[in-house]
């Protein structure tokens, strides 16, 4: 059941982005009377009303307040326009490297932590424009490593911080947890699987995308 998805062609009426859901069947049949979902550059809040057998944006529905308030917070570099410090945060070495790599080729400054706990004392000291967090970061090998990538930005946002997020897993993506509210609560603007060779390319399209680079 969950293998049967149906697409869902949106256009952000604040940022004009355009982007495409896949919903689960069982998911779609039950959004009778519409849906608000959060859009994945801007995080306005977005009303999805049911027409036939598929569904519009409705033009009427004013942006909520509080969604266009809770801006990512910037750093300095960002706002510069030069080398945007981006915080990469998993566990395995080659991954890091990877992210570290292609970062740098195109002038952002990579940040690498290989835990939660180490990444938290990084943000501590210096100030970060993004975060790449592996979804599936707890080590158990690693007596350091005492966080998934989920509450690694809970931590993150308990601190107060509103740093935008892409989420990262080498295991296939689920729409059934990339359609859950928490993800915007907690930031999260995209989702990368790692399995694919051209992970990277995604991964500083979604980056570019985020920090409204060119």
């Amino acid at each position: 059941m969950a293998g049967q998805k149906k697409s869902v062609e949106i256009e952000c009426p604040r940022c004009k982005i355009r982007f495409r859901l896949w919903v689960p069947l069982y998911i779609f049949s039950q959004w009778k009377d519409g849906k608000e979902i959060g859009c994945v550059k801007c995080r306005a809040n977005i009303k999805l009303k049911k027409e036939n057998d598929s569904f519009r944006v409705s033009a009427e529905q004013p942006l909520k307040e509080t969604i266009l308030e809770a801006k990512p917070e910037r750093a300095a570099s960002e706002v510069l326009g030069t080398g945007a410090t981006i915080l990469v945060v998993d566990d395995d070495a080659v991954i890091r490297k990877m992210a570290e790599n292609v970062l740098i080729k195109n002038k952002f400054t990579p940040l690498t932590a290989r835990s939660g706990p180490e990444a938290l004392n990084i943000l501590e000291k210096k100030q970060a424009a993004a975060i790449v967090v592996d979804l599936h970061l707890k080590n158990s090998k690693d007596p350091q490593s005492d966080m998934d990538g989920e509450k690694f930005l809970q931590r993150v946002v308990d601190s107060g911080r509103k740093i935008p997020a892409v989420v990262t897993t080498g295991k296939y993506l689920i729409d059934d947890t990339i359609l859950e509210p928490k993800w915007y609560n907690l930031h999260v603007m995209a989702f990368i699987q790692k399995g694919s060779p051209f992970w990277t390319d995604e991964l500083i399209t979604k980056i570019k995308e985020i920090l409204k680079k060119d």
